[in-house]
């Protein structure tokens, strides 16, 4: 098999109401750090096509192993989000060294819980929970003890570590693997399986199942794609980015290949939070934002 073009994850953008409501939480809630305040420049405004965030403050947060993957960007004008509900992305994964301290010690009043520390049906190996955060965002807080084939899955001993699989919800899971393949130069796999936190919130019978796929992406990420049939329209901001999970930041190693497979145009930001200065911004088909830049040559 081929080695996958994209990968690994940058990171995840949240669109938040209240941003240091937003960031305090996941600073004294999950032991992030805040490592920079920057405000939504001019160039950023262009890429995203999002004007009214012009000036507008934001936080890039770093999780206790020290990478900084998620920025917070405010804009308080901002529409709900229903959580599991809504197409686009719907769910970040984050790896954790025990999950069970990170449930002793969070704040349950900022992030709900919607599923108890359980080991997983399709593994032994991993363990999560799951959670309702301040920005409508779903968060899969997961321990790995073991490796997982074939997936290929990142361990950590910090007490929180990176994202490493952006869920997406989508009314046709074909059609949103189709999209990525593409991209991504490998064939990702195809399954049915039960989705508890997506059954509860559906009030679907606990045994039901969901078309479900995943892509193996460089750097020991995946993309988990649920095909949630009666998935809302995603809740979009006018001159803004789309409420809750707003968008992925994804590395590809090779922009051209793929600025020519989306037929868009390549952009440059000056940024800390991008490893590289070229990036594309697309639009999947269940309506996700990802931003995919050019992977540094190491």
């Amino acid at each position: 098999m081929s080695d996958p073009l994209l990968g690994p994850v940058v990171g995840a953008t949240l669109l938040a109401p209240h941003l240091k409501f937003a960031s305090h939480s996941y600073q004294s809630g999950m032991g992030y750090t805040l490592v920079r305040e920057e405000r939504v420049s001019q160039e950023m405004c262009d890429l995203w096509n999002a004007p009214a965030l012009l000036n507008n403050p934001m936080h890039i947060l770093a999780a206790a192993n020290g990478h900084a993957w998620l920025r917070i960007v405010e804009d308080r004008n901002c529409t709900t989000t229903t959580p599991l509900k809504t197409q686009g992305w719907m769910a970040l994964e984050v790896n954790v060294a025990n999950v069970d301290v990170i449930r002793k010690e969070i704040d349950t009043t900022v992030f709900k819980i919607i599923g108890e520390p359980a080991y997983l049906q399709i593994s032994d190996a991993i363990k999560a929970m799951q959670v309702i955060g301040p920005c409508d965002e779903v968060s899969y807080i997961t321990q790995i003890d073991k490796p997982v084939p074939p997936f290929n899955l990142p361990m950590t001993q910090a007490r929180t570590g990176s994202l490493f699989i952006p869920v997406l919800c989508t009314r046709n899971r074909d059609a949103s693997l189709a999209f990525y393949e593409a991209l991504n130069q490998v064939t990702g796999l195809k399954f049915d399986t039960k989705v508890t936190v997506l059954n509860n919130a559906w009030g679907h019978d606990i045994e039901h199942q969901y078309p479900v796929a995943t892509l193996q992406l460089a750097g020991n990420c995946l993309f988990e794609i649920d095909q949630v049939t009666h998935a809302h329209p995603s809740a979009l901001n006018a001159g803004s980015l789309p409420s809750g999970i707003a968008m992925i930041t994804c590395m590809v190693d090779d922009i051209e290949f793929a600025a020519k497979q989306l037929k868009l145009p390549i952009s440059h930001i000056s940024n800390a939070y991008y490893p590289s200065a070229k990036v594309i911004l697309a639009t999947g088909p269940a309506g996700e934002l990802i931003e995919l830049l050019e992977r540094p040559v190491s």
